[in-house]
């Protein structure tokens, strides 16, 4: 289903802690879970072929944690039900706003179809605690993207799941960007955590990408520019260059895996069962 020789294209390993380490991997992976026409997930799997996907970075490549965007509730329940006890989640929900006149939970289908919320999830081997949504900068009429976060108590490790709003996610002002201030507030939350995952779908170019015309959208000190520098280092970056692996079927790399943690792994392969690829990230967490 996936190539395998996932762990063959990671990065080397960094050189060993002085202290011991727990390993944590991390998987990251917009499903493109929706049944909706507008959302163009058409011919990307059956739900069972996507909850299958996650299943196999579980079982073969051993991932502790999977941040999901664009994923139905229902099929979010069958996943569940599927990893069996021990596994924990949470679920924040996309909203469609109308500005004045309200906003409401975006279904999963049709307006006739599935009526099941679609949304991102944080899913966790083991316990999970304080889960909670962050308010970020939204469109004031359109699409609404969640940033939530939950701790992995046996890690000791906060892990926040991120959908940006791409240009033109406002119908009434298509010109306006809010990825800016989406990623400078975000930036000051996740530096109030003490040890710190984060990721998912930024719908952003890398800002080293010569094909970036909005690079000015990463604030300084969120996207490191190597060891020692500010910053959080990026799963697939290497060195200085703040760039790595295309992550969607366009060619470009919009999904990102962010940590405090020493990094000992980073691993992107695409599927057959969503537009976007999986991103995996190993890393050594103090014991």
């Amino acid at each position: 289903m996936l190539s395998a020789l996932l762990l063959a294209a990671g990065l080397g390993t960094p050189a060993a802690a002085a202290s011991e380490t727990k390993n944590l991997q991390v998987m990251s992976w917009n499903m493109c879970g929706s049944q909706r026409s507008s959302w163009h997930c058409e011919d990307t799997g059956t739900p069972q072929q996507k909850i299958d996907v996650v299943r196999y970075h579980v079982q073969n490549n051993y991932v502790h944690v999977a941040l999901l965007q664009e994923v139905c509730e229902d099929d979010l329940t069958a996943l569940m039900a599927q990893l069996g006890p021990g596994w924990n989640k949470n679920f924040a929900a996309y909203q469609w706003s109308q500005g004045a006149s309200g906003k409401w939970n975006s279904r999963c289908g049709e307006d006739d179809g599935r009526a099941d919320r679609i949304g991102t999830a944080i899913v966790v081997k083991g316990q999970m605690a304080d889960a909670q949504e962050y308010p970020l900068p939204q469109p004031y009429v359109g699409q609404q993207r969640p940033f939530q976060c939950a701790t992995a108590v046996y890690w000791g490790v906060r892990l926040c799941n991120v959908h940006l709003s791409p240009l033109g996610s406002n119908p009434d002002h298509p010109t306006w960007d809010y990825r800016d201030d989406q990623l400078a507030q975000l930036k000051a939350i996740v530096n109030t955590f003490p040890g710190t995952v984060f990721g998912g779908d930024f719908n952003s170019l890398s800002p080293d990408d010569p094909k970036n015309k909005a690079a000015h959208v990463w604030p300084a000190g969120l996207y490191s520019t190597g060891p020692g520098t500010e910053g959080y280092q990026e799963c697939d970056q290497q060195g200085a260059s703040r760039t790595g692996r295309a992550t969607h079927s366009s060619g470009g790399k919009i999904d990102y895996l962010f940590a405090s943690e020493t990094r000992r792994w980073c691993a992107v392969a695409d599927s057959a069962f969503s537009d976007h690829h999986v991103v995996i990230e190993s890393l050594a967490v103090p014991a």
